[in-house]
């Protein structure tokens, strides 16, 4: 059996480690350069706010959005007060737990931990602890008695890893104090920084895969970048010297990956469907809340004994969602769905199975027993953004979903709005801008109501078709109708208000012998019967027979003088057309009833009828003045 540990950093974009086991992909990290991870970074911030029920703080630490502090995370050292209480604006040191997701901020903690290869530094905590997958009690002993003599003038905590079983005292002592020196070096650093800061940043991709991903088991390490093979080297010397030899540079012309033939067995990673040998398939779902794999039998059915295929289907599942879990790092609430089983020997050889592969992850894992439903329930601790979040974004079209709208639904949707905007009755214009495909739809399939829709409501509609528009958006620009001031309607049997000229200046120029220019007025309507028998009592004159008698004598008509809040009355010249003022013939035509009713959206026959009777009173009135 051969491991071989694969570094490709030559694209300055993207670096990627892969570990690879006879030919099968069993470890696999990725980096891009755009999106630099967080985890593990420390930072000095300033406590923005506390939330007592929440029981968190919120820390402004150089991000986009404040961090989340749980307050259970909270180093005595920043306490104050009588009752241990965290104050806003204090300044603290803390390091990166969970990256920012979506809404969420990071989390963070103040117990700053440095790893190193064989132990992890934590200066502000006092315990000691050795890793879990050190099962010997012999080992675990030895360990904790070799750093209780190499620790105990320094007063830190300090937790040792898996790497650091069968290691020399030398060995432990020379990773432990290199890790102490960064320690007060950051320490140094963080009084003089400014808030917010970064004080420290993980180390180089290569010095990181070597770090937490190198185990004995390895035969060689083969890296296709200078800068990154010298790094390695160099930390290799100063923590493990007699590994140093496995680094190799690879030189070959063929990309490392083709070498080895594994970028088929990467692009699994991004798909959410993964074959099985059998015939079978998973179904990986990753959604917000948890994590869904479903286990299909697909071909390898077998109708005559159901419950052997269901065995044996999930047999190999249990052993490629583990490796899929790795691969993907996938974390969080994770639920499988297996092929359901009576025999409930199959169900413990099940979990049996699953148990043993989950060994060898490296992260935290609480794992449930099978359900009579066939679900097992899990929780895997989250240590980076997942390989989709790293090297993809969310599709705009449909936000993560993985559906958009059709173009059918699109249409009608855009044409409801349409019709919603024209109904108000004060559009002018409505400019509508949507994809390609549906303004196609709506010019021809629509084409009849659209037109409909425009001369019912008097207005214009364009529609256009956009390339670079995401699918499922709609832009719509509506143009108001301009509102003139309603002058010149006038009711029947109101008197109508004209300009009046001064009584001095129409005798003077009658006097002359000139013309008298007159502003052309608003024609009104005919008055009834009972509107000129109120005139009469009033003492109003009929103008009828001022106007033949001025005919008669063939002089010009003069205004006469006009009573205190009496209504202005002009006479009309009968022989010739009536004289009409330049700013009479510059002026705005005058609005009919019909016109103003219509902006007001009556119905159509009403309107129709209004026109009639109003066209009726104006030529009454008309023919009157003109006799």
């Amino acid at each position: 059996m051969t491991k071989t540990m694969l570094i490709n950093t030559i694209d300055q974009e993207e670096s990627r480690m892969a570990i690879v086991e006879d030919g099968m992909l069993t470890e696999f990290n990725i980096r891009m350069s755009v999106r630099e991870p967080t985890v593990g970074n420390i930072y000095k911030g300033v406590v923005q706010k506390v939330e007592p029920g929440l029981r968190a703080a919120f820390v402004e630490y150089g991000a986009k959005k404040s961090g989340f502090l749980p307050l259970n995370d909270v180093s005595a050292e920043y306490l104050t007060g009588e009752n241990d209480k965290l104050p806003a604006g204090k300044e603290v040191l803390v390091k990166v737990v969970r990256e920012e997701r979506g809404n969420k901020g990071a989390m963070l903690t103040t117990y700053v931990s440095l790893p190193g290869r064989y132990l992890v530094l934590m200066p502000n905590r006092k315990s000691v602890g050795i890793s879990r997958k050190i099962d010997d009690d012999g080992d675990r002993k030895r360990l904790k008695e070799l750093m209780t003599q190499i620790s105990q003038e320094d007063d830190v905590g300090y937790i040792i890893r898996t790497a650091g079983i069968n290691r020399t005292k030398q060995e432990l002592i020379r990773d432990y104090q290199m890790v102490f020196r960064l320690w007060k070096n950051l320490k140094k650093k963080a009084e003089k920084a400014p808030v917010p800061s970064l004080i420290y940043e993980e180390s180089d991709f290569g010095i990181r895969a070597f770090r937490d991903y190198y185990t004995a088991d390895i035969n060689e390490i083969l890296v296709d970048n200078q800068d990154t093979y010298k790094k390695m080297r160099d930390y290799c010397k100063a923590v493990s010297p007699r590994s140093v030899r496995m680094i190799k540079m690879y030189r070959d012309e063929i990309p490392l990956f083709d070498k080895y033939g594994i970028e088929d067995q990467i692009s699994i990673i991004y798909g959410d469907r993964v074959g099985l040998k059998s015939g079978g398939y998973l179904i990986i779902n990753p959604t917000e809340a948890m994590i869904t794999i479903d286990v299909n039998s697909g071909r390898g059915s077998n109708k005559r004994d159901v419950e052997e295929t269901a065995f044996r289907t999930n047999l190999e599942a249990a052993a490629e969602i583990a490796r899929q879990l790795r691969l993907r790092d996938l974390g969080g609430l994770i639920v499988i769905d297996f092929i359901d089983m009576k025999d409930r020997k199959h169900i413990s050889e099940i979990e049996k199975t699953f148990k043993n592969a989950l060994s060898l992850d490296r992260s935290r894992i609480q794992l449930s027993k099978i359900s009579r439903f066939g679900i097992l329930e899990l929780s895997r601790q989250k240590k980076q953004s997942t390989i989709q979040e790293i090297s993809y974004v969310t599709c705009p079209h449909c936000k993560g979903s993985g559906m958009s709208p059709s173009v059918e639904y699109m249409a009608l949707s855009t044409f409801r709005r349409i019709k919603s905007k024209a109904a108000g009755g004060d559009s002018a214009t409505i400019k509508i801008t949507v994809p390609y495909e549906v303004s196609s739809y709506l010019l021809n399939q629509k084409r009849a109501e659209l037109s409909e829709l425009e001369n019912l409501y008097d207005m214009e509609i364009f529609i256009t078709g956009s390339a670079h528009m995401e699918s499922g958006k709609t832009e719509i620009e509506v143009l108001k109708k301009k509102t003139e001031p309603e002058e010149g309607v006038i009711d029947a049997g109101e008197p109508v208000k004209m300009e009046e000229m001064p009584a001095e200046k129409t005798q003077k120029k009658a006097s002359v012998g000139e013309p008298v220019k007159r502003r052309r007025r608003p024609r009104r309507r005919r008055p009834s019967a009972a509107s000129a028998a109120g005139k009469e009592k009033n003492g109003i004159p009929d103008v009828s027979d001022k106007a033949e008698s001025a005919a008669k004598k063939g002089t010009e008509p003069v205004r006469a003088p006009e009573k205190k809040d009496a209504t202005p009355v002009v006479s009309t010249k009968v022989p010739a057309k009536p004289v009409v003022s330049k700013e009479a013939q510059d002026a705005k035509p005058v609005k009919s009833p019909v016109a103003v009713r219509r902006e007001h959206g009556n119905d159509r026959q009403e309107n129709k009828k209004d026109a009639k009777a109003t066209k009726a009173i104006v030529n009454k009135i008309y023919k009157f003045f003109k006799t």
